[in-house]
């Protein structure tokens, strides 16, 4: 059986943007907001797309890394309209091994849809 892993790029814009003034935003972006005199409560639109442009550069720097590596094993990298999805020839368990092995199975996690128990769900059937 082929393993394929359904890789995102980044969110809804609203779901992005949201991420930057909703709940626990990450001290960085605590940062980012005190250097403009403001906090994500009062933060203006331009400040949470500055923290956007910075969560995205660094996220699609790390998925850069992951497709680096995985395309060194051998495994296919397909881009689909908003997502990419990766394949190779070895089986899930297979699989996992050898990202873990290479060092980049945890960034796999950060882009691969998850269960509720934060299990990566594998890509089954004839559109993943």
């Amino acid at each position: 059986m082929m393993a394929r892993l359904k890789l995102g790029l980044y969110a809804t814009p609203r779901d992005e943007l949201a991420n930057t003034v909703d709940g626990d935003v990450p001290d960085w972006i605590e940062s980012l907001y005190e250097s403009y005199g403001t906090s994500a409560e009062r933060a203006p639109a331009s400040a949470s797309v500055l923290a956007l442009a910075e969560s995205l550069g660094y996220r699609l720097r790390k998925l850069s890394v992951l497709l680096s590596k995985m395309e060194a094993l051998g495994w296919s990298i397909k881009p689909r309209e908003w997502d990419l999805v990766a394949s190779t020839d070895l089986d899930e368990t297979e699989a996992q091994a050898q990202l873990e092995a290479a060092g980049v199975w945890v960034l796999a996690r950060l882009h691969a849809p998850v269960d509720k128990d934060g299990n990566v769900r594998w890509s089954h059937g004839l559109v993943p």
